[in-house]
Parts: structure tokens; C-alpha cells; sequence
């Protein structure tokens, strides 16, 4: 996975055996401009870029194995956000922030396509988490100005 680019996110869950890294394309630096940047912080475009997502899973072997790999679009300079959600029942999930949209993408991992677009935010996402408790389901969002919940039952 050395060709990928830089790993900017790794999710994975306590109960499962499987993981998601996403990669960002690596930054070339020219030699040129090094000299005559003033800033040490990189311009945030909030356009996003093109990047990667790959699903790994555990094999009986005790070594991984690359499951599934995907394009999606990412932040330039921030560190994606994204988590596994474990079902009882089914497949997990693998949940993201998307970059074009602002909204959260949901895939089943089982074959890594799209299940739903959750609703875009006005900023970047900053933050995703899950939660479950008593037969719910909670996963949160927060970007700069916003804080979104979202409630599933038993699934």
C-alpha cells in the first residue's frame, strides 16, 4: 500500500475484523518555493481531492488482507474522519466524511459499495463517532458551526 499516498485516516472496530485506511495523494514540494513560503500552514481550498479508500480485513492467518478499494474525495490538509459500525445482524457499515458534499457516505463493507448519503454540513467535517446503547444507534457529526445526531434502531 506504499503506492496509495499518505494514510490520513484508519478506521476499525473492537468487534469486528476489519479496518478502512483512507490515503490523500502525497504533496510534492518543489525546491523552488521553499525559500519564499512565509506560511507554515497549508491553504485550505475545501474543494477536497480525489483519494482512496481500503478496506483490509484479517485472515485466518493472522496476516491482512486487501479487501476492496474505493475513490473518494478527501480533505488536503486535515485528517479524514470515518468509523466502522458493527451490526448484529448484518454487514458492518464503513462511514465517512466526504469532502465534496460535506455529508457523511455510508458503505457495507461486504461489498463496499454506497448504502446512503447522509445530509451535507455547511463546513468540513471535523469529527465522526458511534455509539450504541439499550438497542440504538448514534452517530454524530461535527464540523465548525455544527453538531448532527443521528438515531438508528436495531438494524
Amino acid at each position: 500500500m506504499e503506492d496509495e499516498g499518505v494514510c490520513i485516516s484508519l478506521a476499525c472496530c473492537s468487534s469486528s475484523e476489519d479496518i478502512v485506511a483512507s490515503f490523500r495523494p502525497k504533496v510534492q514540494i518543489s525546491t523552488d518555493t521553499m525559500g519564499t513560503q512565509t506560511s507554515l500552514s497549508p491553504p485550505v481550498s475545501g474543494a477536497g481531492k480525489m483519494g482512496s479508500h481500503i478496506h483490509i480485513k484479517k485472515s485466518n492467518t493472522g496476516g491482512y488482507q486487501k479487501m476492496h478499494t474505493a475513490i473518494g474525495t478527501v480533505n488536503e490538509v486535515l485528517m479524514s474522519k470515518s468509523v466502522i459500525i458493527n451490526r448484529d445482524h448484518s454487514h458492518p457499515l464503513f462511514v465517512f466524511g466526504d469532502e465534496a458534499t460535506r455529508g457523511l457516505c455510508m458503505w457495507d463493507l461486504s461489498s463496499f459499495h454506497g448504502v446512503c448519503k447522509l445530509r451535507p454540513l455547511r463546513d468540513s467535517i471535523r469529527d465522526v463517532k458511534y455509539a450504541s446503547s439499550h438497542g440504538l444507534g448514534f452517530l454524530s457529526c461535527i464540523s465548525e458551526s455544527m453538531l448532527q445526531v443521528y438515531t438508528f434502531s436495531e438494524w
